[in-house]
């Protein structure tokens, strides 16, 4: 038993010491030699341990458009910042859908109204460069959970894209 022990106890101790391979020096002399247009360079994931968190919590209420707004029309975050947007839907009738859509500053009327067009399927958000992140439609009641990187500093524009909204729906993000 003892020396079946000792046999399977070796037998372990070689495969895991043994099985690490060697690297191939020739394929390392060959992509030293000659650079592969084709060849793939991977890029390191950038380390976001320590970058800025910011969290923020958007309540969006009312029951009939000129009543509906969010709780604040003024958002502030830090240049590359992760950004935890909390969008809740405070309202209970089943008109009242909301969502979050962060445009580029001068663009939220344009953006809210070509939303109308896309409709529900595509949560009534347009896509487009001057849409920066955009979160689902809220339904009443319920609560959604968004994370965006902070754009370069500078104002942005948020509103609600829901059709007739767009008057009492909006507010600014400030970046600095």
């Amino acid at each position: 038993m003892r020396y079946q022990l000792i046999i399977l106890l070796s037998a372990l101790l070689y495969a895991f010491t043994g099985c690490k391979s060697k690297p191939d020096k020739r394929i390392e002399q060959q992509q030293q030699q000659a650079p592969d247009s084709t060849a793939v360079t991977l890029k390191e994931a950038p380390d976001t341990t320590l970058q800025p968190i910011v969290e923020l919590i958007l309540r969006a209420s009312g029951e009939t458009p000129e009543k509906m707004a969010f709780d604040q029309d003024t958002l502030y975050v830090t240049p590359d910042a992760l950004v935890k947007l909390t969008l809740i839907n405070e309202a209970t009738e089943l008109n009242s859908v909301h969502n979050f859509v962060l445009t580029t500053d001068g663009k939220y009327k344009e953006i809210a109204l070509a939303g109308a067009k896309v409709g529900s399927s595509g949560h009534y958000t347009l896509k487009s460069e001057h849409v920066l992140t955009a979160t689902p439609i809220a339904l009443p009641g319920q609560t959604i959970q968004h994370e965006f990187e902070a754009p370069p500093p500078g104002t942005y524009d948020f509103v609600c894209t829901y059709p007739d909204h767009l008057a009492t729906m909006h507010g600014k993000m400030i970046v600095k």
